[in-house]
């Protein structure tokens, strides 16, 4: 049996390993598939200009836009028979590993006995029960969410097995979608690391927080802002450091460097210099399936004040606080608590270990072993569970 090389990278979109699709999971899997040993083969695709010049006609008289009208049945077909082109002509494969697939028909795009796994940190009907979560904002019709719930069960059932990030996820997969437990596995969410190989020397002594969130709403922003008003009353030389999309915020004690692009050098650069010289990370957010900027913050050598609602808390176990977002009380107090040097020293030294486990290599490695695939390189971890 000769070992295999090629993985395709099947994503909804015309360049899978464009870092601005989905927080950058797409581009940090291939990153992971080829640390592994393994060759990538994009597999996108190109909706025909008639078939969206055809939606926006129709959009424009229905009213229909965004996310609601790029999953209308007729780009769905289109997009499903455009993928399936591009898998006939990306030649010989060992293994496909699929996600977005509520945008797409995965039975008929994956025809041949091409081993195939999903990857997904949540399923549509787990972010539709949160009253936070981004689909609730879009006013969906019933019967649009029920073909994209049905869309994306039917793709979990085609595949050989369906990878997630979080035991939160995979029990919806089970419960939901009526997966068989055996067929779903927890590989945990990878990471591009934002810390170097040695951890950095800070000042623990004057508090510093970072907050990273393009969705300002959803990461609970001004509840941040709120507690640290309070919190300069008690600790007049704490900052805070805001990353995201947001409305300007200008306040004592407070840095709003806006919106950093991924695929922006620069902006990553100084996002980079934000992680080494803070003393903590706080994110409560109103939901989140299981954030990779939580991840990065950790192999940062940073505290985290991650949020009960999704998968998150599972991310970094007690190397992170775990706070309700609407516990004001308890953001404040997971806030002062951070404060302590000591605390949030050591409590960084165990997140910087945590992380250490999650990087994509890893997490590719373990999607890989799920499809029979072996990584012929070392990695810190095999399996999560």
């Amino acid at each position: 049996m000769t070992t295999p090389n090629r993985i395709g990278l099947l994503y909804p979109q015309r360049d899978p390993r464009f870092p601005g699709n989905w927080s950058g999971t797409p581009s940090g899997l291939a990153v992971g598939v080829e640390a592994c040993g393994f060759e990538v083969v994009p597999i996108g695709v190109e909706i025909p200009w008639v078939v969206n010049a055809g939606v926006s006609l129709l959009s424009r008289s229905t009213g229909r836009t965004g996310p609601v009208a790029d999953r209308m049945p007729v780009r769905q077909l289109a997009r499903t028979v455009a993928l399936s082109r591009a898998l006939g002509k990306s030649g010989l494969l060992d293994g496909i590993i699929a996600m977005g697939t509520e945008m797409y028909n995965l039975d008929s795009v994956v025809r041949s006995s091409i081993p195939c796994a999903t990857y997904d940190d949540g399923t549509l009907i787990q972010m539709w029960r949160n009253a936070d979560s981004d689909i609730r904002g879009l006013k969906i019709p019933v019967r649009h969410l029920r073909r994209w719930f049905a869309n994306q069960a039917s793709s979990s059932r085609t595949a050989d097995v369906c990878c997630v990030s979080t035991s939160w996820a995979s029990r919806s997969f089970i419960e939901d979608y009526g997966i068989a437990p055996g067929r779903v596995r927890v590989v945990g969410m990878g990471h591009m690391p934002r810390g170097s190989a040695r951890p950095v020397e800070r000042d623990w002594t004057r508090p510093r927080f970072l907050f990273v969130g393009v969705d300002w709403r959803r990461k609970n922003g001004e509840a941040v802002l709120e507690s640290f008003r309070r919190l300069r009353r008690q600790f007049p030389d704490a900052t805070l450091d805001l990353v995201g999309q947001h409305p300007k915020v200008v306040e004592p004690g407070v840095r709003d460097h806006g919106f950093l692009p991924r695929e922006d050098q620069a902006a990553q650069a100084l996002l980079a210099g934000l992680f080494a010289a803070a003393t903590a990370f706080v994110l409560p957010s109103r939901f989140d399936p299981s954030p990779i900027a939580y991840l990065e913050a950790a192999s940062a050598g940073l505290p985290v004040i991650a949020t009960t609602e999704g998968g998150a808390g599972e991310l970094l176990g007690p190397a992170a606080l775990t706070v309700h977002p609407d516990d004001s009380a308890a953001l404040f107090g997971a806030m002062v608590q951070l404060c302590d040097s000591r605390t949030a020293r050591l409590m960084g030294s165990e997140a910087r270990v945590r992380a250490g486990a999650s990087s994509w290599h890893d997490v590719a490695g373990r999607v890989l072993a799920c499809l029979g695939i072996p990584d012929p390189t070392p990695s810190s971890t095999t399996a999560v569970k």
